[in-house]
């Protein structure tokens, strides 16, 4: 065996086949926990994109001043990143489907009730409450797809992933045209329904299969012959563990340095107007869609995963390069390149499932890896903020984002051996 074959003894060879979790093969369990996924995944990111280009009513109506808009995306990151570092003790001591039960109440309420706020520190309130929810569940959907999919990994994960970009993409699109109907309140406030909506099939899965769920969970701890501290203790100290939280924050650096910033520096550097950069935006995003479909089946085939990060960085850089040297031409062909970061989000989540043995391992892993990514990424915002109250150039903006993808590159290295963290 060559040392980029991944060991295969039984104590370390992927859990790619039914573990013997009795929810895993009712077909009834299988069928609501496939729907709750779907649910989950279709209405997770709304909180996040559906009010923005509603800022002006909003703000007019509740006097929700700009300090307060800025506060709402500033504290996005670290709000997950609090989110993921408790998500998994959570999980442990209630289950991952009571755990996907009380995240998704929490977005759904979370968008209804700020819908409904008299004035602005409601409605950041509850804004705050929703991304907690948002943070708990991206970090829970892929250890539930190993729990009652581990047959159907790639395909399953494959849909939810495609589901959740659209999740981005039609709430902003339709944010105007149903506020003109029903009013800017139930413009934001209908999506949360989604999420509410979702209880009701994880509800069935938790009541139709109490007893095998526990008798699932002990035979888990048993087949391990761990404990949950010492699965912790094994996750935070593999070095892959901390490859991968570093691919997850240049992912955040880039993603909301992006999505904050890159319509106030097109019209700076390239004079495109507001509703075009826009429309480039939703293009940068758009990109996950067609990208979706493939990046569970390489990420379950690929045994050096670090040649994946390599190329998608790479292919990024160009893209950066393009916005800053020549803003002006070509523009949606650099942004579709530059939209291709994001999928480092997706990689590393999904590879969760393959770098662990059982799903407590993969919710620890894609704790520790959201936490750090999020505490770290955050503040790349902030920092381009700096930058342009400092009147510095916009060069230095993408500067700081190539940096971020070279850093992939070369802790891609890290990446080339398939192991188990918690092994």
């Amino acid at each position: 065996m060559t040392n980029n074959e991944p060991a295969t003894t039984p104590a370390s060879k992927p859990a790619t086949t039914p573990p013997g979790t009795p929810a895993a093969t009712q077909p009834g369990s299988r069928v609501a926990a496939w729907l709750g996924l779907m649910l989950v995944a279709f209405g997770l990111l709304t909180a996040v994109t559906s009010y923005s280009p509603l800022a002006g009513d909003i703000s007019a109506e509740i006097g929700l001043t700009d300090v307060t808009y800025g506060l709402l995306g500033t504290v996005g990151p670290f709000t997950f990143a609090f989110v993921s570092l408790i998500t998994p003790f959570v999980a442990r001591r209630i289950s991952l489907e009571w755990t996907i039960v009380i995240a998704a109440v929490m977005i759904g309420a979370g968008q209804v009730l700020r819908a409904v706020a008299g004035e602005s520190l409601g409605f950041f309130a509850w804004s705050l409450v929703a991304m907690l929810g948002v943070g708990a569940g991206n970090l829970l959907l892929p250890p539930l797809v190993k729990r009652f999919f581990p047959d159907r990994i790639v395909s399953v994960s494959t849909v939810y992933l495609t589901v959740m970009v659209i999740s981005t993409i039609y709430p902003p699109l339709l944010a105007v045209p149903i506020a003109q109907w029903i009013g800017w309140r139930g413009s934001i406030g209908v999506w949360g329904l989604i999420e509410l909506i979702a209880v009701l099939p994880w509800l069935i899965v938790i009541f139709s299969g109490r007893r095998a769920k526990a008798a699932a969970r002990s035979a888990n701890v048993a087949s391990t012959g761990v404990g949950h501290r010492t699965i912790t203790k094994r996750v935070w100290s593999h070095p892959t563990s901390w490859v991968m939280l570093v691919m997850y924050a240049m992912a955040t650096i880039n993603f909301y340095t992006v999505v904050a910033w890159i319509p106030a520096i097109l019209f700076e550097t390239a004079g495109i107007d507001p509703a075009t950069a826009g429309a480039l935006l939703a293009l940068y995003s758009a990109m996950g869609i067609p990208l979706g479909f493939f990046i569970a089946p390489i990420v379950a085939k690929v045994k050096n995963l670090g040649i994946v990060y390599a190329v998608v960085a790479a292919i990024v850089i160009v893209g950066y390069l393009g916005l800053w040297l020549m803003p002006g031409t070509a523009t949606w062909l650099w942004m579709m390149l530059a939209g291709i970061s994001p999928t480092i989000f997706s990689f590393t989540l999904i590879a969760t499932n393959y770098r662990t043995s059982n799903e407590m391992g993969g919710v620890t892993l894609a704790g520790m890896v959201t936490f750090g990514g999020y505490l770290i990424g955050g503040f790349a915002p902030l920092m381009v903020g700096v930058f342009a109250a400092d009147k510095l150039d916009w060069g230095i903006t993408y500067a700081m984002l190539i940096a971020s993808m070279i850093v992939v590159i070369g802790m891609s290295f890290g990446l080339r051996r398939r192991v188990l963290v918690d092994q």
